[in-house]
């Protein structure tokens, strides 16, 4: 199993960066709809999509917009559509507002609230979930384990202590990494993270891989820093990049 990097940039898309979405095709998973969202339809692997929000700020939400057209055409079936109730709400209220987007898609609406316990069977993968205290708003991080294996994305949060037992021995984790370690006194004031934590937070977590998301747009590169000095901290570790795939596991 795979996950692809469709959007891995944050607040508004750039050259090389749209924002925030990455799907799992073998198990119709979706982690967040950002402008990169238009990417989804031809690379699924079934017609029935998960689609888990983090939160509602524009940059993870405005892509549901373009699945209006695909569930018409049916190239997609069904979109189970979850996210805690603030953002199922900010989504109805205000995304498919009656003046901007009247149309909404026919999503199957399901609240993280109305679950016993913060987790979801899908097929073979279980998605666990936890809230984000510290992004205005809040967010939600998430977690899917599969076969004693464990994947992490977290994205729109200040590295608080918080989330560290949640993340720990991941596999894999995708998390938001907005400012450069010289714009770090922005990182606490508007709830994202900077580089030098995030790789310190991978090593204290022992997770093996780290990719770098929701990048500040202003950085238009690639590679928007340089990590020889972060790696000394964290050797594994590179930028997440559009349209970029990584191996999960290997189905057994």
């Amino acid at each position: 199993m795979r996950i692809h990097a469709l959007g891995t940039g944050g607040y508004h898309p750039n050259e090389v960066r749209h924002t925030a979405s990455f799907l799992l095709p073998e198990a119709g998973i979706l982690f967040d709809a950002g402008t990169a969202t238009f990417r989804v339809t031809e690379r699924l692997l079934h017609k029935d999509l998960h689609l888990f929000l983090t939160h509602p700020h524009w940059d993870h939400i405005i892509g549901l917009t373009y699945l209006y057209v695909p569930m018409l055409l049916e190239q997609i079936q069904s979109i189970k559509l979850y996210g805690n109730r603030y953002t199922l709400g900010a989504v109805k209220k205000h995304l498919f507002a009656e003046p901007t987007f009247s149309h909404m898609p026919a999503f199957e609406l399901i609240e993280l609230e109305s679950f016993e316990q913060p987790e979801v069977q899908i097929d073979s993968c279980l998605v666990r979930w936890q809230p984000l205290p510290s992004h205005p708003g809040g967010s939600t991080a998430y977690v899917v384990e599969k076969q004693e294996q464990k994947f992490a994305y977290v994205t729109d949060t200040y590295v608080d202590g918080s989330y560290e037992d949640f993340i720990r021995n991941a596999d894999l984790l995708i998390h938001e990494c907005y400012f450069s370690d010289e714009t770090s006194e922005w990182a606490e004031k508007t709830g994202h993270s900077y580089l030098t934590q995030v790789a310190e937070l991978a090593s204290r977590t022992d997770v093996k891989k780290l990719l770098l998301t929701h990048i500040d747009p202003r950085a238009n590169s690639e590679e928007p820093w340089d990590l020889t000095d972060v790696k000394t901290v964290f050797s594994e570790i590179e930028f997440a990049k559009d349209l970029q795939s990584f191996q999960l596991w290997i189905d057994q």
